[in-house]
């Protein structure tokens, strides 16, 4: 463990868990957890996939941040397995305190295995819900950072408040993702015409970094694989279907 390292994790026990997790009723534990699937790898693609569906003239948009989002995921495998740090012990609810109906869904949900610093869910959703307010034309731009800002607060909240994340754990995903979305936003705006390349090719150089930084985990050589189908899928056809839809960007 490096010296960077050695500090944070020194530093990662000041924390409001007590404060956060005392104003949570036990049976309201089930609804935390289902609150920080907003989130969760699987919804932001469900998210994505119906913004593609519903918004036919924005899908261009909706790729680009699909393309972040993959790119995101691989940076987080990076720094997770670079740190190396654990998650705390202060789980919100017990298993075994919990019914045997709900338990689980809430074991599904609300638990969380692997390292802990940075936040993934903190990093990701900052890098999907941000990019979608910057990109999509919905509503207003100040709604839509409104909404994106009281979306991330919500999951980051949520992950404290289930013992699963340290307060700085939390705080250091959403500065990452936002320096992220601060530095590679820039890139596809200067390719117009191809923007969905260049961010499918960043994810894809993110993601050869996350497999060498986490000896080619499961999770890493399936976001690599997603982001090469991605640039690849995209060369040799969805740059032509897209280009058929009315008014597409």
């Amino acid at each position: 463990m490096n010296a960077i390292a050695i500090l944070l994790d020194m530093s990662r026990g000041i924390g409001v868990f007590d404060p956060i997790q005392a104003t949570i009723p036990e049976w309201a534990a089930i609804v935390v957890a289902l609150v920080t699937q907003l989130g969760d790898i699987w919804f932001l693609a469900v998210l994505l996939g119906v913004l593609y569906w519903r918004r036919p003239c924005e899908r261009g948009e909706v790729l680009v941040v699909a393309g972040l989002g993959l790119a995101g995921f691989a940076l987080i495998t990076t720094l997770k397995y670079t740190f190396a740090l654990p998650r705390p012990a202060h789980a919100l609810v017990e298993l075994e305190m919990l019914s045997p109906t709900v338990r689980p869904l809430y074991e599904f949900t609300g638990t969380a295995s692997g390292y802990g610093f940075p936040s993934g869910h903190a990093l990701v959703t900052t890098v999907v819900y941000g990019s979608l307010a910057a990109r999509l034309s919905l509503w207003t731009l100040r709604r839509r950072l409104l909404a994106a800002g009281t979306l991330v607060t919500v999951v980051c909240l949520s992950r404290v408040a289930l013992g699963v994340h340290f307060v700085v754990d939390v705080v250091a995903g959403i500065g990452v993702g936002l320096a992220f979305l601060l530095a590679v936003m820039r890139l596809p705006a200067g390719y117009p015409d191809d923007e969905q390349t260049v961010v499918f090719a960043v994810a894809a150089a993110l993601s050869v970094a996350a497999v060498i930084a986490s000896s080619a985990t499961l999770d890493s050589i399936l976001v690599l694989f997603g982001s090469l189908g991605a640039v690849v899928g995209w060369r040799l056809v969805g740059r032509e279907r897209l280009a058929a839809v009315p008014e597409s960007r």
